[in-house]
Order: C-alpha cells, then structure tokens, then sequence
C-alpha cells in the first residue's frame, strides 16, 4: 500500500493506474490465506467439538 501525504496531489493517470492495481490486487486469488482461512476453521470445528464433549453431563445411574 502506498500512503500519500495530504499535500501531495496525483495525475489524473496516476492516480487510474493506482485504482486499477489496487482493484486487480482485490480479486487475485490467495493461495496461502486460502488455506490459513481453512485451517482456522477447521480448528474452531474440533475445539467447539471437544468443547461440547467435555461439557456433558452424565447420569449417576
């Protein structure tokens, strides 16, 4: 990402050449953080899993 001061002031082809990396950066498929993404999930699912295990209650009979 590039940050720009306040003073500073863009060309009109500039500033479309930004926009349009940043939109095409946007839909670029990712991978790695596709896959982070799925690891988290699966995770959540198994502690939610042994968390409503544990959380049972079981009779004295």
């Amino acid at each position: 990402m590039i940050n720009v001061g306040k003073d500073t002031r863009l060309t009109d082809e500039l500033e479309r050449q930004l926009m349009m990396q940043a939109i095409e950066d946007q839909f670029r498929f990712k991978p790695l953080v596709s896959l982070k993404h799925l690891f988290a999930r699966l995770a959540a699912l198994f502690s939610h899993d042994k968390a409503r295990a544990h959380s049972t209650v079981h009779s004295a009979s």
